[in-house]
């Protein structure tokens, strides 16, 4: 059977291969060309899915993106991608390689928001009160501690910034709850202390102060000072279904952590809209910087940490083993 095809239509095919093929981006059929859903978690450490529609650069690959979703936390992340409900998301390793272990359909493709305890030790912090009687580490003991999810990342960096304070894990009462609601949890006295990432940590500038970094401990065992703390995960039927596409996907992840690393003021619009933030009060807040690659070094200290701390389960991985790249 024959195929009448109009110049007009050949030659805006043409243009378009052209195009993609100047952005550095592989050539992906229009056959395959498909709509692109992502979700990320309410932090700036989370947030390049909300970023991907504004930089352009998975609309250059091929791709038709829908607006991101945000989602509670990283497991939810983790789940939604594992159902085919997306494509692509942002997570955090600890989750995601439980999820990995487990059998779960996603693999980790790419590196996201990176923790400098040079540069970020302010942006992700635990929090109390100001007027808190809680002063030291040692007075956290009998007291209930919020964190975003329990198996976390964050969660098993506090496990082992504990000890290094001399206080055990089992001394205190550990908490799930969302970073959004964690202050006014603070607040009633719900908790005695949390965890705060950005844009939170501003946002509760003058009503919370810093007990410190529990990150810094898995900072400590790089020697760049630096680990990746949220990673782009993929559906890993989706994702290995097609080399070239799955190949453009993570060149456009890249693409889109370069655009928001230069772009700070649209990053900033984009972040307000999409979580709904008051723009006044979150002004000044402490940017993440986001990885353009991703090396074993980058997730080891994480992987370290959680080892130590009984977070996975199952045999920890080799750093190298976790990255998927395309066939």
């Amino acid at each position: 059977m024959s195929v009448s095809v109009s110049r007009s239509t050949m030659l805006a095919g043409v243009a378009a291969t052209a195009a993609a093929a100047a952005a550095g981006f592989p050539r992906i059929a229009s056959a395959q060309a498909m709509p692109l859903a992502m979700a990320g978690v309410s932090s700036d450490l989370f947030a390049e899915p909300f970023y991907a529609e504004a930089a352009g650069a998975f609309a250059k690959a091929g791709f038709t993106v829908t607006p991101a979703s945000t989602l509670a936390n990283a497991g939810a992340v983790a789940t939604a991608i594992a159902g085919g409900t997306f494509q692509l998301g942002t997570g955090d390793l600890v989750s995601g390689v439980n999820a990995i272990l487990a059998g779960v359909p996603i693999v980790l493709v790419a590196a996201g928001g990176l923790y400098i305890e040079k540069t970020d030790q302010a942006s992700t912090i635990l929090a109390v009160t100001t007027d808190s009687p809680i002063k030291t580490p040692k007075d956290l003991i009998g007291k209930t501690i919020g964190v975003p999810t329990l198996v976390g990342l964050s969660t098993a960096c506090f496990k082992a910034w504990l000890p290094a304070h001399g206080v055990q894990v089992s001394q205190v009462k550990l908490v799930e709850i969302s970073q959004p609601v964690t202050v006014p949890a603070l607040q009633r006295g719900t908790l005695d202390a949390g965890l705060l990432s950005e844009p939170f940590v501003t946002f509760a500038k003058g009503q919370v102060r810093s007990m410190g970094s529990p990150f810094d401990v898995a900072a400590d065992l790089s020697p760049a000072k630096q680990f990746t703390v949220s990673a782009w995960y993929a559906n890993k039927p989706w994702f290995e279904a097609d080399p070239a596409r799955a190949k453009a996907a993570i060149q456009a992840i890249y693409e889109t952590a370069r655009w928001a690393n230069a772009n700070r003021d649209a990053t900033f619009n984009v972040l307000v809209q999409k979580l709904q933030l008051d723009a006044e009060k979150a002004k000044g807040m402490e940017r993440t910087t986001y990885a353009t690659s991703l090396t074993p070094g980058l997730i080891q200290p994480v992987l370290t940490i959680a080892e130590q701390n009984d977070m996975f389960k199952g045999a920890t991985p080799a750093a190298a083993s976790l990255i998927t790249a395309p066939k």
